[in-house]
């Protein structure tokens, strides 16, 4: 399975360098994509995949072990080091290097993104689809999402950067998945609700980080930098994170394998936002807030939009919509918490 890259990211001209530290926020979403924390499990799960191998294995032991309480991880720069050892930048490159839908961690939580909150749903893409591969026409496959905010503040006082990282299971029976990310803002903002936030793969900056956060915030810029530094070489742009490679994708699911005979063929831009309809939930904690117990029929949907690249920018993108991401399951648990991992794909 190879990574499709368009000649877009060559075409694309380079970002200067932005002093604010938020836009590094994106590139770890990745650290810690992995969330969960108040047991909080809807009792409708998703039929149709309940015994598909791979996607059981991993939705099981994210569902394992929820949290009695919602805990509150600290985000601090007292965690980045340890005998002499940069942890965070050895969690950033693992982030970019290694597939694999679950680690270890040496600092026992997520360095970023550590509050989070997981889901078990379908990634289904419309019949009217014109792309190739996770975005062909009438693909209907499980994934695991898992959403959560930057740095400590969970609360709506707080200003939340919030997002998601999405798993996708292409094959029944293979572990091998496909991740990719969207968030709303880098620095956050200070919301009452976090579900009507639309996210993109190339998400605005937002408002600087807390002034008791800053310090935290310019040593995450820079290491993270580094990471990506070191796998995107001048490409390196922690802003924006590649949605085209799902477009090269095959499904291999029950109905078989799927071959396309066409050109690879995906958005350049990706968009979630709130089905139209969903009501709005009033709670202090966002994991509370998107806990599916809440929803009617416990379910929540995003709308996925994509868009071709131009040289405008995000801005003026032309959207589209192509797909829904409907989440059936929730859990707050240990391990989406501090186990479960998200593969962040390079430029």
């Amino acid at each position: 399975m190879g990574l499709f890259q368009t000649t877009q990211y060559q075409l694309r001209p380079s970002v200067l360098k932005n002093t604010f530290m938020p836009r590094c926020f994106f590139t770890v979403l990745v650290l810690c994509h992995s969330t969960i924390i108040h047991a909080q499990i809807t009792e409708s799960a998703s039929p149709k995949y309940a015994n598909a191998a791979a996607f059981k294995r991993v939705k099981d032991r994210v569902f394992s072990d929820p949290y009695s309480r919602l805990p509150q991880y600290k985000v601090t720069r007292k965690l980045f080091d340890k005998n002499g050892e940069n942890l965070l930048l050895q969690h950033a490159k693992r982030t970019l290097s290694s597939k694999a839908n679950f680690v270890a961690l040496a600092s026992n939580q997520k360095l970023l993104q550590a509050n989070g909150i997981c889901f078990a749903g379908t990634w289904t893409i419309y019949p009217s689809s014109s792309y190739t591969g996770l975005y062909r026409a009438r693909v209907d496959i499980p994934a695991i999402v898992r959403a959560s905010v930057s740095l400590s503040g969970t609360k709506q006082a707080d200003k939340r950067a919030f997002g998601i990282a999405i798993k996708l299971f292409f094959d029944g029976q293979s572990d091998v998945t496909e991740n990719i990310f969207l968030m709303h803002s880098l620095g956050g903002t200070k919301t009452k609700h976090v579900a009507n936030l639309p996210m993109t793969n190339e998400p605005k900056l937002g408002e600087l980080p807390p002034f008791s956060q800053l310090f935290t915030a310019y040593r995450l810029e820079r290491d993270l930098e580094e990471a990506d530094r070191a796998f995107s070489g001048k490409k390196a742009n922690p802003r924006f994170r590649p949605v085209s490679q799902l477009a090269d994708t095959e499904v291999k699911w029950e109905q078989g394998e799927h071959k396309e005979n066409t050109p690879a063929n995906g958005p350049y831009w990706l968009k979630a936002s709130l089905k139209p309809g969903t009501p709005l939930v009033d709670k202090e904690d966002f994991r509370d807030e998107l806990a599916l117990a809440h929803y009617p029929a416990h379910k929540i949907t995003w709308v996925l939009s994509g868009a071709p690249y131009t040289e405008a920018g995000i801005e003026k993108a032309v959207w589209r919509e192509i797909g829904e991401l409907t989440l059936t399951e929730s859990v707050v648990s240990l391990t989406c918490d501090t186990q479960l991992h998200f593969h962040h794909p390079s430029l």
